[in-house]
């Protein structure tokens, strides 16, 4: 039984895919690939698969992490070539390797998260002179959803600005959050929040499309998780 850690890219239409249903095509693709994946034991054996950081709806990735166990002779490589020729082209396996890192050594996520513009009304710097006024405040409070119903948080103290550039109608923000097994924030806590303040405090600033990104996941140390 050989373990493996599969790095995939979650991609263009296969952001909408949600988590449960990402776990029901990775385990069809086993199926049709005929990759001999190691199953569970016990009273309701299943098939072994194990993502160590789901990744929020409508969000794309190049560094998404699965664990499985090739139960037969079989290469990782070759278990990759097939799992890639029945995944749709969107979500694609990227690298295979032995683990090396315990899913409990996540530490933190890098996003990068593009806000554009609504129309020529609105400037790139005109948003972000309006991200910097909201993100100036002392504490930026949510409702975050717990395992015991809702609490109430201080996002600006939890996530990292790490950058905060303009684009062509459209502001680029580089965030690393708290992710893994203790802490674990969206960044949408925080876009969403700003959202919100803007009618208030900037209604002459209006956005539009959002698209998100995560750049990497990452240990206490900072270095990628593998």
């Amino acid at each position: 039984m050989v373990p493996v850690r599969a790095t995939f890219e979650k991609r263009r239409r296969a952001k909408y895919i949600s988590h449960l249903d990402l776990m029901r095509c990775m385990q069809r693709a086993f199926r049709r690939a005929g990759v001999p994946i190691w199953f569970t034991e016990g009273f309701n054996p299943h098939a072994y698969l194990m993502f160590p950081l789901a990744l929020s709806l409508g969000y794309e990735s190049g560094c998404e992490c699965m664990d499985f166990r090739i139960d037969g002779d079989m290469s990782m490589e070759e278990a990759m070539t097939r799992l890639n020729s029945v995944l749709p082209p969107d979500l694609q396996i990227l690298a295979v390797a032995a683990p090396v890192r315990k899913h409990t050594d996540i530490a933190f996520a890098d996003y990068a998260v593009r806000l554009d513009c609504a129309d020529a009304a609105t400037s790139a710097e005109a948003l972000r002179a309006a991200w910097e006024q909201f993100h100036a405040q002392p504490e930026i409070l949510v409702e975050k959803k717990t395992k015991r119903g809702t609490a109430q948080v201080d996002v600006k103290a939890q996530a990292q600005v790490t950058d905060v550039q303009t684009a062509e109608q459209a502001l680029v923000l580089k965030l690393r959050m708290p992710a893994g097994t203790s802490v674990n924030v969206n960044p949408g806590l925080l876009t969403d929040a700003f959202l919100a303040w803007l009618p208030e405090h900037a209604p002459a600033v209006r956005t539009g499309m959002m698209h998100a990104e995560r750049l990497a996941i990452l240990c206490e140390d900072g270095t990628p998780f593998a």
